[in-house]
Formats: C-alpha cells, sequence, structure tokens
C-alpha cells in the first residue's frame, strides 16, 4: 500500500514513509469506524485514496476556503462523494 501512494504522490524516497504511515494507520481506522468492520483490506484502494486526499489536505486543515491575489480556493470538509461511496458499498448494518 505504501508504495502505491507513494507512486500517486510522486514520491521517490522514503522521506514521507513516516508520515505516510501515520496517514494510512489513521485512514484504516477511519474506514473501519465507519463501515463497522474490523477488516478493511478488501478497501485497499478507497484507503489509498484517503491517504492522498489527506496528504493533500496538509496545511489546510479547518480551513473551508481562503484567496490569493483574485484566485480563490474552496475546501470540502469531508471525503470527496468518490470516497464516501466506496466507504458506503462496504457498510455494515449496525442493529441496537
Amino acid at each position: 500500500m505504501l508504495e502505491n501512494i507513494k507512486l500517486l504522490l510522486n514520491i521517490n524516497n522514503n522521506s514521507k514513509d513516516a508520515l505516510l504511515q501515520l496517514l494510512i494507520q489513521q485512514a484504516e481506522d477511519e474506514a473501519k469506524d465507519f463501515t463497522h468492520r474490523e477488516d478493511v483490506c478488501e478497501l485497499q484502494s478507497t484507503i489509498e485514496r484517503m491517504v492522498v486526499y489527506n496528504y493533500n489536505r496538509i496545511g489546510t486543515e479547518g480551513l473551508n476556503s481562503e484567496s490569493y491575489s483574485g484566485t480563490s480556493y474552496n475546501y470540502t470538509t469531508d471525503y470527496p462523494e468518490q470516497i464516501l461511496k466506496m466507504l458506503k458499498r462496504y457498510r455494515k448494518i449496525v442493529t441496537l
């Protein structure tokens, strides 16, 4: 998984491995929590997308939008619909 993420992010060395491993663990925890499953191996490509999304959001956490020299950037506070759709496909219904 780490090598796929590094490929997607165009990272060619090991300088970001610790950060990426942390983001992988966080994404796996989020996927487990959202889907109510302990085994999320079927969600590897989704978790990779979550990690890339979270990596690209570093430094903009908590921002909704910003503007520089007439150019505006809007940030979503949730994962993109494509990622959510993949997570929802594996979500188990929990009865109380």
